[in-house]
Formats: C-alpha cells, sequence, structure tokens
C-alpha cells in the first residue's frame, strides 16, 4: 500500500455547526500537489491527462469523472483553489499553503516549490505552454524527473551555478540523458539567443560534473522566424540540441 496522508479539515455545513472531515492523501494525490507548485497551475484537463487518462488496470479511462471528483475533493480540503486566466473561460487549478504543508511533510530533506496567490497574467501563455510540454513529454516520451524553472531559480545545487537569465524552463531525464528545455513564443534579439546558446554549449561540454546540469537541449519555438534562426545556430553543435515548432510539438495551430 502506497504512503497515505491524512488532514484534517473543517468544512462549514451551515451558520451554526460545522463538521470535521478527514481527507486521506494517496501518493497520487501528493504528486498532484507537488506538479501544481511546480507548474504554477493546471486545468482539469491536463491533470486529467497527466494522472487519471489511464487506469490502474493500464487501459484508457472512459471518462474525466475520477479526476473531476478529486479535485473537488481537494478543493473542499482547501488543499487546491480554483482560479480563472481572465482571457479565457476554463478554471485552473492551483496549489494552497495547506498543499504546501502536506507535501513538505512528505519531502522533509527535498525541496517542495512554494505556492502561488493567483495566476501571474504577463506568463500565463507560456507557462500554459511549459505545462502542456511536460505533459507531452511526459506521456509521449517517457520522460521522467522533472525540475522545474521554479526549483531551479531557487536552488543554486540544482541551477548548477547558472545565473537566473540562463535558467531553462524546465530540466527532464529521457533515455537516462537531461535535457533542458525552452519555450520560446516572444521573438528575443538574436545576440540574446547566441549568448544563452555558447553558454549552454559550455557548459554541456564542461568536464565539472557538479556544473554539468543537462546534456542537451530542446527548443520549442512559437514563431517561424526564431524556428530557422535556432535551427541554423545550432546545427553546428549536432545532437546537443534539438529545435522544434509549435505547430509540430503540441500538433497545433499556433497564430
Amino acid at each position: 500500500m502506497g504512503m497515505q496522508l491524512e488532514i484534517k479539515d473543517l468544512l462549514s455545513v451551515n451558520p451554526k455547526t460545522t463538521k470535521s472531515r478527514a481527507v486521506i492523501l494517496s501518493d497520487r494525490d501528493l504528486t498532484i500537489l507537488e506538479f501544481l507548485l511546480d507548474m504554477k497551475f493546471a486545468s482539469l484537463k491536463d491533470i486529467f491527462e497527466r494522472f487519471f487518462s489511464v487506469t490502474l488496470q493500464g487501459e484508457p479511462a472512459r471518462s474525466n469523472e475520477w479526476a473531476i471528483r478529486r479535485l473537488q475533493q481537494l478543493e473542499k480540503a482547501q488543499l487546491v483553489k480554483s482560479v480563472h486566466s481572465f482571457s479565457e473561460r476554463r478554471r485552473y487549478f492551483i496549489a494552497t499553503l495547506k498543499a504546501y504543508r502536506a507535501v513538505t511533510d512528505r519531502k522533509p530533506m527535498g525541496f517542495v516549490s512554494k505556492p502561488l496567490q493567483t495566476i501571474d497574467l504577463k506568463t500565463f501563455l507560456h507557462d500554459k505552454m511549459v505545462l502542456e510540454s511536460r505533459i507531452i513529454l511526459e506521456n509521449q516520451r517517457a520522460a521522467t524527473c522533472w525540475v522545474s524553472d521554479r526549483k531551479l531559480r531557487s536552488s543554486a545545487e540544482l541551477a548548477g551555478g547558472l545565473s537566473k537569465k540562463y535558467i531553462p524552463d524546465g530540466i527532464y531525464t529521457e533515455d537516462n540523458i537531461k535535457t533542458a528545455i525552452e519555450i520560446e513564443i516572444a521573438v528575443k534579439s538574436k545576440v540574446r539567443y547566441q549568448d544563452k546558446i555558447k553558454k549552454y554549449v559550455q557548459l554541456m561540454r564542461s568536464q565539472d560534473v557538479k556544473h554539468k546540469t543537462f546534456d542537451r537541449v530542446l527548443f520549442v519555438c512559437a514563431k517561424d522566424n526564431i524556428f530557422e534562426f535556432l535551427s541554423k545556430e545550432t546545427k553546428i553543435y549536432g545532437d546537443l540540441f534539438e529545435v522544434n515548432h509549435f505547430n509540430d510539438f503540441f500538433k497545433i495551430d499556433y497564430p
């Protein structure tokens, strides 16, 4: 039986009475909470695809009913709360301070990202694409051991000494190879891209194991000119870089 954690919660039944309920957090619940803390937010669709799309018997789930029910229970227990991005009608879930404490209790020696109050609208689209890229990589390419940019920015050890301007959007492991991922939405200057590529090559070719935090880099580009430029600039480095276009990676028509 997996590790379970019991969280006591007082839920208001009416203005005069309260009823104590116990929410039993499974390993999957705690993993979902840590996922939300790392990725800032996630929709019902995201959580279903990542955690509920395959049943315990290894078969495709027939519906998202279990995901809906569990999120409702976690929200009633004040472990998650739902918010809107204001740019779309879909609800998103973020983890609360109570969730942070629950995850920290389970991983006292590990680094846990601190909870946010709400969605940052300035970075919403970028954060959403990072989230969706993680789901694709973990579900379709068997990526594991995701380290979020939030953890990298908060831990010099995890970041291998990289300054914040070089921190990637995440690091994951695939086929025993550590890969940094960069989601490129806004067009930056060519000098800025070249500087980052140079820094990454220097790091990946370093003999200092402590500072070699990843072995290759995956760029996912929203714009044709970014894709073409990065493809050209990284071609000479062979397998150290992989450059994808949004339309191919996400299988969507991106404006």
